[in-house]
């Protein structure tokens, strides 16, 4: 397969109207976030034109609230 620019990934995801929104957190990568109901997309473009797509499924109900969050970041943040 030819290489993918971040372009192409843009151009299909904008075709089809999906909410998304670009990060980058490594030199290599953009990454582009692309959210669609029950399921988001991580879709990272590398500089040398493969991509790697890690997803995200759920049922998007409401877990909880704030006492819901502090305990999370408990469980998985470290300070």
């Amino acid at each position: 397969m030819d290489a993918v620019t971040i372009f192409h990934v843009l151009q299909i995801l904008e075709e089809r109207r999906i909410h998304l929104r670009l990060a980058r957190d490594r030199p290599d990568t953009i990454r582009v976030d692309a959210t669609l109901c029950g399921l988001r997309l991580e879709i990272d473009c590398f500089e040398d034109g493969h991509i790697e797509i890690s997803t995200f499924k759920g049922t998007e109900d409401i877990d909880g609230g704030y006492d819901e969050l502090t305990k999370i970041l408990n469980h998985y943040v470290m300070e």
